[in-house]
């Protein structure tokens, strides 16, 4: 006579578990987070870049240009501390022009390596799409007082050459591609030894908001 559902009057013994075998070869305590293969405060350091892709309604780009660089650049910079890339953007942004655009959707990823003539460390960087500022955003452009940016202007594509350096004209114009095509580009430029060639890895998809 069945006592429950699935069981006979009689119930099997209840089996004892095999014993949990430890191995203890070459068992070492290491460090949380730390791979075995970098050593305990080497860590390689990377700098991290958050840019927006701006644009004015006639499609010209919204570029700044610093003090420190040669051409003109996006409107962005690098984060402060472990800021996400979209809260830097965003900050560099107001810094940068005087009020935020939000980020949008992510267009390209690039990495950069070190500069030994700067002192510039490898970066990753990430450009988003700001859209198109209208005419009273574009009349409210207000430059950093730190005299971080000496001027801003908007440029055409087509004369990207004469504004930017050979890299940022690739980014640039990577950058447009992914907006016109709905893509997002992975670019990774070489070294100064390699002559500054830049290899292009395009991959479908879009990142989160």
């Amino acid at each position: 006579m069945a006592t429950g559902r699935g069981w006979g009057s009689q119930r099997e013994p209840m089996r004892t578990p095999p014993p949990i075998r430890h191995h203890h070869t070459n068992h070492r305590r290491r460090d949380p987070m730390t791979h075995s293969d970098i050593p305990h405060g080497h860590h390689p350091r990377t700098r991290v870049g958050a840019l927006l892709l701006l644009t004015d309604p006639q499609d010209r780009l919204v570029l700044v240009q610093p003090r420190y660089k040669e051409g003109m650049i996006l409107v962005g910079g690098a984060r402060h501390g472990d800021e996400r890339p979209r809260a830097a953007a965003l900050r560099e942004c107001r810094e940068e022009i005087g009020f935020e655009v939000a980020p949008g959707r992510l267009l390209l990823t690039y990495w950069s390596p070190p500069n030994p003539t700067s002192g510039a460390e490898a970066g990753v960087n990430f450009v988003y799409d700001g859209g198109t500022l209208s005419h009273e955003q574009l009349d409210s452009i207000t430059l950093p007082e730190n005299n971080e940016l000496l001027a801003w202007d908007l440029v055409e594509e087509t004369q990207l050459e004469h504004f930017c350096s050979r890299p940022n004209k690739v980014v640039i114009q990577t950058a447009l591609d992914a907006r016109r095509l709905g893509r997002c580009y992975d670019l990774e430029f070489a070294s100064p030894a390699l002559e500054g060639k830049v290899l292009p890895n395009p991959y479908n998809g879009q990142a989160a908001a």
